[in-house]
């Protein structure tokens, strides 16, 4: 897989509500709901940069969204993050893309000792403890958050204890589409959280156990996921699950006047 290959299953795993194709750019539009929906992914380079940097910004700020693009090593024209820098933006959130076979990351774990509840749908029960642990805002930004969700095909689990929801999890059923090149069934997982209460207690292990065991029966072969450079505990769970570094990316942010 390509690094752009992996750039597209990752924007089909969390896809933007609106989103405009600008001379091989992507102009993600989600009303400012997370800042990998509200970004360029810029897969192409276009044939006057400085043309097409400004018709971003204007479209984002008219929008009250925060121009933004996120800059893997696919990122094209292959100096834009360089140009970024020069017009303003600042760099965030650098992130690595990690992969692996799912057989593998389930020969690393252990069958959980409490049910996994599996459902094709986010109901409010599971869209309520994601909020509560990675929602920023009130009732319509969870409202529009829900509609990134449910942009795609995906798996969503959650682990009670006493009838309360201690851990839950997200698998986008994404495949490879044109990119695809040595699997039939890429998946991505999101929204791992694990309620406060009941952490250290191996339940997002049980939870990514429960998304990956069904996604075999579905005909999925291959997970990847997304972890924060600087996540030192997540990264080392990973990688004792079988995870492996495959991409990495960063976000460019405008802070700042325009050019423009």
């Amino acid at each position: 897989m390509t690094t752009a290959g992996i750039d597209h299953l990752m924007n089909r795993g969390w896809p933007a509500v609106h989103s405009t194709e600008l001379d091989g750019w992507l102009i993600r539009r989600t009303a400012g709901i997370t800042l990998r929906a509200n970004s360029v992914l810029p897969a192409g380079a276009p044939y006057d940069l400085g043309k097409a940097l400004d018709y971003v910004e204007t479209l984002y700020q008219a929008q009250g969204i925060t121009p933004s693009f996120q800059i893997s090593p696919a990122a094209q024209p292959a100096d834009l993050d360089d140009q970024l820098a020069a017009r303003g933006y600042q760099s965030k959130n650098p992130t690595l893309v990690q992969s692996a076979a799912i057989a593998a990351v389930l020969a690393n774990l252990s069958a959980p000792d409490a049910a996994v509840n599996i459902s094709t749908v986010p109901d409010e029960a599971w869209m309520a403890a994601w909020w509560q642990t990675d929602g920023h805002g009130g009732a319509a930004e969870q409202a529009t958050a829900r509609q990134i969700l449910v942009g795609g095909s995906a798996l969503y689990a959650d682990l009670r204890i006493d009838g309360r929801i201690a851990a839950i999890g997200r698998l986008a059923l994404v495949d490879g589409g044109a990119f695809e090149v040595d699997a039939t069934g890429w998946s991505g997982l999101y929204c791992i959280a694990v309620d406060p209460a009941y952490r250290r207690r191996g339940l997002a292990q049980a939870v990514i156990h429960g998304l990956l065991h069904e996604a075999t029966n579905r005909g999925f072969d291959q997970v990847f996921l997304s972890v924060l450079a600087d996540n030192a505990p997540a990264l080392a769970l990973y990688e004792r699950l079988g995870f492996s570094t495959v991409s990495r990316y960063h976000y460019r942010t405008l802070v700042g006047p325009t050019n423009g």
